[in-house]
């Protein structure tokens, strides 16, 4: 272990006995990661913002040039049922918490050219149709979402498929396709409360679209890259229809038993010829099975047992490495962000890329602010310590995402201050004995105070930008200084700082303070506070002066 590692551990409080340096399991090969752009939308359904995801798929080859496309859905739980004040139906009720194990959701709903081959596989009960004629280039027309597909023969085609790949494809229930749909999210549909023909094909009353849409074709996906999830065709659930949502399953698990008509299926997303009611992403419809009619489609699901849980992280989660005090990130400063599932479950240690900087990715777990990785020093299950990229300088908000095994959590927008000072204390805490250092080497404390004029080194974070420019997660071999001036006073007397910048040899956000104690301090434990232009470091953090 190296006196570095040693060093900024004992600054972010880490005992050695918590973690180890080790290589976790991989992701598997087949597994792979993208990134896309999610918009979001305003009371009118219109977009206002988009922001950049990051989620896991893999891709089932099918054969004669026919693909399926599946997004990992991670586990995690949620409140399944109506956000509506009253709720919209009683179907809707009770809310229910649900957790969710991890899953595998396709992509698009099932098109027209997926039926086509998976049609075409050998019959194991019943024949199934082929899709109508539309007329159009047999590539737009691939492309179009699979409508009048009955119950049974989704249960056909989805038998054809399991024989064909092995795999044991389904329906997604419906606790599954709701979580999916909502992806951590608590509106009404998982780009907003309102909704337009902007981002979904569904009857507005007015334009009162005629057919289904290509898949995807509204380039609106949600966090875990789902797309059509409001409107283009209803789409069939496992589940039997029950009346209200009393003893349904806590465990994500098909209810397709006890209902007072078996033959009612659940249909969830609403469809092309339905209004915008019948779209939201708690939205319940009962369907007869052996109704077939236009706007009905299937979006395939299955078991895929990883171990990868949803990543959630909330305002609060973030606070100053030093101080812990959540009051927003200054460029360059060491933040602790702590939430649940955004990390490894053997907690890690940063390390040195082969540029011999700290490096922004751990065991598959990153932290972008404004789309650009953080070097990150500690990452666990529930806590990572990051270094905010100095890139924020000028900016007034920042948003952050955490990414984890390739899922990415839901944005958070996080205040941007030029400066926000803080100092290490020594038990981690941000109040009582600072993390001193004195001027013989030794430690500060009740038992080894500093002499009256001598001279010691306090450490921080939060100065802001620096001159020459920091460089993230560059490990300094040459001094930086605060861009604003810095100030400190001791016991409430000004202290004459000797120097204020960059702790040599270890990574850049990390404040070293040189600072002589005045000569007329009083003897004891006297306060230390630390001004870095308009921001001063949190109270409460003193130094043993004899």
């Amino acid at each position: 272990m190296s006196t570095r590692r040693e060093w900024i551990a004992k600054l972010l409080g880490l005992s050695f006995t918590n973690f180890k340096f080790v290589q976790g399991e991989t992701t598997p090969s087949a597994i792979q990661q993208r990134r896309f752009i999610v918009p979001l939308t305003d009371s009118q359904g219109m977009i206002v913002s988009r922001y950049t995801a990051t989620a896991n798929y893999f891709t089932e080859i099918l054969g004669d040039g026919v693909t399926l496309d599946m997004a990992i859905i991670p586990g995690g739980s949620y409140e399944m049922g109506s956000m509506n004040t009253p709720p919209t139906t009683a179907l809707e009720t009770p809310i229910h918490r649900v957790t969710i194990k991890p899953f595998a959701l396709a992509t698009f709903q099932v098109t027209k050219g997926l039926w086509k081959r998976l049609s075409s596989l050998p019959q194991v009960s019943l024949r199934v149709q082929q899709p109508f004629a539309t007329g159009l280039p047999l590539e737009e027309e691939n492309a179009l979402a699979m409508d009048y597909v009955s119950w049974p023969e989704s249960v056909e085609v989805i038998k054809r498929l399991q024989n064909y790949t092995g795999r044991k494809y389904r329906f997604p229930t419906e606790a599954e396709w709701e979580y999916a749909c909502k992806a951590g999210t608590a509106t009404k549909y998982h780009f907003g409360d309102g909704i337009s023909l902007q981002v979904a094909n569904y009857n507005d009353g007015i334009l009162r679209p005629v057919r289904v849409k290509p898949v995807g074709s509204k380039q609106c996906p949600n966090r875990f890259g789902l797309h059509d999830m409001h409107g283009n065709v209803l789409e069939w659930c496992s589940d039997q229809s029950h009346d209200t949502y009393s003893g349904a399953p806590s465990d994500g698990s098909s209810w397709d038993f006890g209902a007072n008509n078996p033959l009612s299926r659940i249909g969830r997303g609403g469809m092309f010829l339905w209004n915008a009611n019948s779209a939201r992403t708690s939205a319940r419809n009962r369907i007869d099975v052996r109704e077939q009619a236009s706007g009905f489609g299937l979006r395939l699901a299955l078991d895929f047992p990883v171990l990868l849980q949803d990543p959630r992280i909330t305002v609060g989660d973030f606070s100053n490495a030093a101080s812990g005090l959540s009051v927003g990130i200054a460029p360059g400063m060491i933040v602790t962000i702590r939430g649940d599932s955004i990390g490894p479950a053997l907690p890690l240690l940063f390390n040195l890329n082969e540029k011999k900087t700290i490096s922004a990715d751990l065991q598959g777990t990153q932290v972008l602010f404004d789309g650009v990785a953080a070097p990150l020093l500690y990452v666990s299950n529930q806590q990572i310590n990051a270094v905010a990229p100095y890139s924020l300088a000028g900016k007034n908000s920042t948003e952050v995402i955490v990414v984890s095994q390739g899922q990415g959590s839901l944005p958070i927008t996080i205040p941007v201050k030029e400066s926000n000072p803080g100092l290490f204390t020594a038990n981690s805490s941000g109040r009582g004995q600072g993390a001193i250092i004195n001027q013989d080497g030794s430690y500060n404390a009740p038992a080894s105070p500093a002499p009256r004029g001598s001279i010691v080194s306090l450490f921080g974070t939060g100065e802001g930008q620096t001159e020459p420019r920091g460089e993230d997660g560059k490990i300094l071999d040459l001094l930086t200084r605060p861009v604003l001036p810095v100030s400190i006073t001791i016991g409430g007397r000004s202290a004459e700082v000797k120097y204020a910048g960059g702790a040599p040899s270890l990574v850049a956000g990390v404040l070293q303070l040189n600072v002589r104690i005045p000569e007329e301090s009083t003897a004891g434990n006297q306060e230390v506070l630390v001004r870095i232009g308009s921001e001063t470091s949190q109270g409460g953090v003193f130094i043993s002066v004899s």
